[in-house]
């Protein structure tokens, strides 16, 4: 009796010390299979089509599903040598050297991603699924050596960065020519980057532990040091009420900056360790958060600037590391009243119905 009384008080003493989770409605998820084994589905969103978009890491495919058949589609990316402009010589099902993570919706109607190793641009017609590869010109080798960078679209073009070459690019969509921004601060390591209401481009610095100020058109950067060392601020993909916010890779949580005055705030949890990668918006203004080590999405109310958080199913644990492990890169909102997130360990797309 007094052995299974001090078991039981135990275990409340654990409860109360750490975080809780919402335990969601198993029903309210939903996954999709990639065909290809080992594909590595990395970012998400939503194509001009209403269908869900991807990219893959581990192979060279962009995929669509189709939220209202389940129905799944993959692609592959004719990459091509950039020093030559011929094709990579392997095949579809050999060709895993690019290591991609980046895909976004253009203004023109068009799908665009990047990638890692090759650092080049990629865009992807919705409708006839025809896919074009476009190099950086003036072409830096050393551009993006590693899995991740990103890209946002503008009304006449989309920006991209250029990770470890320290430089953000500009793609113009009529005359297909490329346009580069130097980052003042060397190494900075530019990773997220978005496009806000009033036309400026926002950056996040990782290395840097900066957020940019981009005017497009004078090329006048103006950096803002984060409030607190070592955040390496990383996906900026969320605006409210004059507010961008963007995740934190090592500073557990999340970060906001003001349009108006650049003044920065940073949000954290009460789960230590999390590693953060992407943020996204729901139309509810809460700011959604993946992470590469937890089982988990987080969600964070702009109102009350409060975090909680969704247990992924079928988690043996959820902290600090997911057992079985997701490898959650993505979160996007929609298609539909859903937050959709990637699996990489299980080859596969998630969908958890607000």
């Amino acid at each position: 009796m007094l052995q299974s009384t001090l078991v039981a008080a135990l275990f409340a003493a654990f409860v109360v010390c750490v975080p809780l989770s919402e335990r969601a409605d198993s029903s309210r998820f939903k996954f999709y299979n990639l065909k290809t084994p080992l594909s590595g589905p990395c970012d998400l969103v939503e194509g001009p089509d209403g269908a869900l978009w991807g990219e893959s890491l581990l192979v060279n495919h962009i995929f669509r599903i189709d939220p209202s058949t389940g129905n799944v589609q993959e692609f592959p990316i004719p990459f091509t040598n950039p020093a030559t402009g011929a094709l990579t010589g392997l095949t579809p099902a050999q060709d895993r050297t690019e290591l991609s993570c980046a895909i976004r919706k253009g203004d023109d109607g068009n799908l665009y991603a990047s990638n890692g190793l090759r650092n080049q641009l990629v865009k992807i017609n919705p409708t006839t699924h025809e896919i074009k590869v476009f190099t950086p010109q003036p072409y830096n080798p050393v551009g993006d050596l590693q899995p991740f960078n990103d890209l946002y679209s503008a009304k006449d073009g989309i920006y991209f960065t250029q990770t470890s070459g320290n430089v953000i690019s500009f793609f113009d969509f009529k005359d297909q020519k490329f346009k580069n921004y130097n980052i003042p601060t060397p190494a900075s390591f530019p990773l997220g980057v978005y496009v806000a209401s009033d036309g400026r481009v926002v950056v996040t610095e990782l290395l840097g532990n900066k957020m940019i100020f981009l005017n497009g058109s004078s090329g006048a950067i103006t950096e803002h040091p984060l409030p607190e060392l070592a955040q390496m601020p990383a996906v900026v993909r969320a605006e409210t009420g004059g507010d961008i916010y963007f995740s934190l890779f090592t500073g557990n949580g999340v970060g906001k900056i003001s349009l108006a005055t650049g003044a920065i705030q940073l949000f954290h949890t009460d789960r230590p360790g999390l590693l953060g990668a992407e943020d996204t918006i729901d139309s509810d203004n809460n700011i959604w958060l993946s992470f590469f080590n937890e089982n988990v999405l987080g969600k964070f109310d702009t109102k009350t600037q409060k975090f909680s958080f969704v247990d992924f199913p079928d988690s043996v644990t959820t902290a600090p590391i997911g057992i079985p492990p997701y490898v959650d890169v993505a979160v996007n909102y929609g298609p539909g009243n859903a937050i959709w997130f990637t699996d990489i360990s299980h080859n596969r797309v998630g969908r958890y119905a607000l």
